[in-house]
């Protein structure tokens, strides 16, 4: 079918001549609201951007920090406390909120880690106390529907890959009726029960209200269950309630930072940024690396920061419509429904070929780079008017370790982001051996992308996409084919894999056609290689790290980390 050009926001800046919509870059519509402030953190946290400036913000930031029954403000001039902005809670609610005035640098604000708890009131209530080998966990929510919290993640997913969740979500502890449950979260998704490792210590009920409260010890029981760290200073956490007692999606949820205080004890407060939301939803501020593994803060690309931002993954809502308020909607309860066909194509495994115990296939494990760390997307900044056009090309680069890629957890058979015990351990292993190298990058604007060995100028991998040129199967106009490299066996035409060792520095170089500007670009490396060990023998099925065997795998799943 012929492509007929739609309403787009103001925001978009593909024009209708594109041959595309630009709405498939998510311009950030009027329909999101933008809202950004400053954030205060603890000086412990070590989080701090810069010191409160005077008493009037310390004790309006000290209610972003710690969540009180009373505040008692106050100002002072007292040599033997910190000077500037500090807090002090107290064991019957209260918190003192001082702005001291006496500049004392030699005094710093005590933390005692011996015993620190942590309060928040959001779609749940929530206390957390942590102590030098247990963990107690009270919750307060609705006495007709499920509640809980997951622990250590400010999203349904752990480590966000940009818009890929190999990780799945965070631990949870869910209420439901009279049980309380402990769950590995999936994207999304309700995930998997796992065993026991609370203990519940009461559960009242009293005027539709329920208060469960919960111990544990700070280790997690499996690597599946997270493990608290009493020298921690703030925790995120997610809170939700369902819409009745049966565990399916919620109604009501929460990002929330949890923030630990000793009773008692003084501690300083500071500014930690800014930070915001877009349609309600959290922005990270900090998202975007500093060089060289990144380039973006660098060129002040405007996806590092809310105030800058104009469109991507963080403006594509679900069911919230593209177009700004004053447009109407020209498919009102119209859902575009498409069907998706999968062929995999696939050889038999064999434990044994030829004539030695070699099985004939390697296991692969999952190395994933993003040239824009770790952002997710970034702007293509439209280049300027004077510019000849065939000079019009964006560039960023990175560079990091072969390490960075590398997990240190057991291999599982869910194709988890793991990649084997010990295989950041330059003692165990001796480095990785690429076999894919699968470039990631969208088509109106990505020209190349280069992936090189940084110490000896190598280049590893390059690509140029194949531009479609008909209404041909295969070969449509404004589609892009991006072929990945390959390595293997010489017999098949594939070079032979090199050995990169854990410290190996790579580089990614992106080159955009920027003649226009466009949001939401990635340029990620989506990577399988295999973990050699340091060893004389270099088969990797002979190690624990990484395996062909099914049996192998299989005969760990039940191993802790």
């Amino acid at each position: 079918a012929k492509y007929m050009p739609g309403p787009l926001p103001k925001t978009s800046h593909i024009p209708t001549s594109a041959g595309y919509s630009g709405l498939i870059e998510c311009p950030c519509s009027d329909r999101l609201k933008k809202e950004w402030y400053m954030k205060y953190a603890l000086e412990s946290s070590k989080k701090c951007d810069a010191p409160i400036q005077n008493a009037t913000e310390c004790f309006e930031g000290a209610r972003h920090v710690i969540q009180s029954d009373e505040y008692l403000e106050i100002r002072k001039h007292d040599s033997g406390k910190p000077s500037g902005c500090y807090v002090q809670p107290h064991a019957d609610g209260s918190t003192d909120v001082v702005w001291n005035e006496e500049s004392n640098p030699s005094v710093l604000a005590d933390f005692d880690k011996s015993r620190v708890v942590a309060f928040t009131q959001s779609q749940i209530n929530l206390t957390v106390a942590i102590e030098a080998d247990a963990v107690t966990i009270t919750m307060v929510g609705p006495s007709d529907k499920w509640f809980g919290v997951g622990f250590n993640s400010d999203s349904m997913c752990v480590h966000m890959q940009a818009d890929e969740c190999p990780t799945g979500g965070p631990y949870a502890i869910i209420v439901v009726g009279s049980k309380v449950v402990e769950r590995k979260l999936d994207f999304h998704g309700p995930g998997n029960i796992l065993e026991p490792s609370v203990t519940l210590e009461s559960m009242d009920e009293k005027n539709g209200v329920q208060t469960v409260t919960i111990t544990r010890p700070l280790v997690g029981a499996t690597s599946q269950h997270y493990s608290f760290d009493a020298s921690v200073t703030f925790l995120p956490v997610i809170v939700a309630r369902g819409c009745d007692r049966t565990f399916s999606k919620h109604c009501g949820h929460a990002a929330v930072e949890l923030n630990f205080f000793a009773i008692d004890r003084a501690v300083g407060i500071c500014q930690a940024g800014i930070a915001g939301t877009i349609g309600e939803k959290k922005f990270d501020n900090n998202r975007c690396a500093p060089f060289p593994t990144s380039d973006l803060l660098v060129q002040n690309n405007p996806t590092c920061r809310i105030q800058d931002y104009r469109g991507g993954l963080n403006c594509c809502h679900d069911s919230k419509l593209l177009l700004d308020e004053d447009q109407e909607n020209p498919w009102p309860d119209q859902y575009l429904e498409y069907q998706l066909k999968f062929r995999f194509y696939f050889e038999e495994y064999s434990p044994n070929t030829g004539d030695r115990d070699n099985p004939s296939h390697q296991n692969l494990v999952r190395l994933y780079w993003q040239t824009e760390s770790f952002a997710g997307e970034y702007d293509i900044v439209q280049c300027d008017d004077s510019m000849p056009r065939t000079q019009c090309v964006q560039i960023i680069t990175s560079r990091w370790k072969v390490r960075d890629m590398l997990h240190d957890c057991r291999l599982r058979p869910d194709g988890s982001y793991c990649t084997g015990k010990g295989s950041r351990n330059p003692d165990l292993t001796a480095g990785v051996e690429l076999i894919y190298a699968g470039p990631h990058c969208h088509a109106p604007t990505c020209l190349s992308m280069e992936l090189y060995n940084a110490d000896t100028g190598r280049l590893l991998c390059r690509m140029e996409p194949t531009r479609g040129q008909s209404d041909q199967l295969y070969d449509e106009h404004g589609f892009l084919a991006i072929p990945p490299c390959l390595w293997g066996s010489e017999s098949e035409g594939l070079q032979a894999p090199k050995l990169l060792s854990l410290d190996t520095t790579l580089l990614s170089i992106k080159r955009n056609n920027n003649t226009l500007g466009h949001t939401g670009e990635m340029a990620s490396w989506q990577m399988r290689g295999v973990v050699i060990p340091k060893s004389k023998n270099k088969d990797p099925v002979q190690t624990p790290l990484v395996t062909g065997r099914r049996g192998s795998l299989r005969s760990r799943e039940n191993e802790d980390n």
